[in-house]
């Protein structure tokens, strides 16, 4: 009898083990019932799911679904100021089909060279389309919490805010030959992250809108903030405050440290300082303060 290969096994192998490739770390290339990981030091572990019409519109091209969906995931390890260094994927799909497998690995093998990651093992099986993935990161000169921020520390975001929310708006407008933050988007690079994690003292990333995630920050540190809106660089309006789907790095730091911060992240912005009392106040250039009916992005 001739070996059998079913359609889970045909776009496993076809597609997603030319994804994977041996390294140290993870000695195994996928095809067997579990991962490898060879373990020296701390690893940290995120992971993320992303669901159709929640996370991404039903249309959106495979090539783009693969690289987001392993950019949102990723922008966790990051936040934690680590680096991904390998991934597991489950794939959930209604009707699986070389072509959309074919785009599905050329986002995956995009991201891996853009992130220096690689895939290691995970799943296939059908229904709703659904992406998980798991990441795997080393830990650098120490682990960045939520719960670190310190009176009187900045408060900085590495990149410019709202550029996930334009690039929502550009993609339904059928604008896709500009660099586009929601479709693809773009992490702190390895050298960056390393450079700066000695200097951050808490640290979240971007994903659900500015003021809710930096109250994520100030409830488990246990302290405030002041941010001045004169003093931030926005893509649009004040809307991008609460604006999700940036993935772009919110932390704090010392103030001694923001000469360096500059250096490091050319594009960041100071947003303004961790205060004693457990609030966010938000003050524009006249220093009026500016109240918001929501904090962020909500999928429940």
């Amino acid at each position: 009898m001739p070996l059998l290969v079913n359609k889970e096994e045909h776009f496993l192998e076809k597609y997603l083990k030319p994804c994977t490739s041996v390294s140290a770390q993870f000695p195994l290339l996928v095809g067997d019932d579990c991962a490898v990981i060879s373990l020296s030091e701390d690893l940290l572990i995120s992971s993320d799911n992303s669901v159709i019409d929640v996370h991404f519109p039903a249309n959106l091209d495979a090539y783009y679904v693969a690289y987001r969906a392993l950019a949102v995931a990723a922008s966790d390890i990051i936040a934690m100021g680590a680096y991904p260094e390998g991934y597991l994927l489950n794939i959930t799909h209604p009707e699986p089909s070389d072509v959309w497998f074919k785009k599905f690995s050329y986002g995956i093998k995009d991201f891996n060279e853009d992130y220096e990651t690689n895939l290691i093992g995970g799943d296939l099986t059908k229904g709703q389309l659904n992406i998980s993935v798991t990441v795997f990161g080393k830990k650098l000169d120490k682990i960045i919490k939520r719960s670190g921020a310190k009176v009187f520390d900045d408060i900085y975001i590495s990149n410019i805010l709202g550029l996930g929310k334009l690039g929502y708006e550009q993609y339904e407008k059928k604008i896709l030959d500009l660099p586009n933050q929601y479709l693809k988007p773009k992490l702190l690079s390895k050298d960056s992250i390393e450079a700066l994690n000695p200097l951050m003292s808490s640290a979240i990333d971007i994903s659900d809108g500015l003021l809710l995630d930096l109250s994520r920050i100030c409830k488990q540190s246990k302290k405030g903030a002041m941010l001045n809106i004169n003093d931030t660089v926005y893509s649009n309006a004040i809307d991008d405050l609460v604006a999700g789907d940036d993935y772009v790095l919110l932390f704090t730091c010392n103030a001694e440290h923001s000469e360096t911060v500059r250096k490091i992240l050319p594009n960041c912005s100071l947003l303004g300082r961790v205060t004693e009392e457990e609030k966010i106040l938000v003050v524009d250039e006249k220093g009026k303060s500016i109240n918001f009916e929501k904090l962020g992005w909500d999928s429940f």
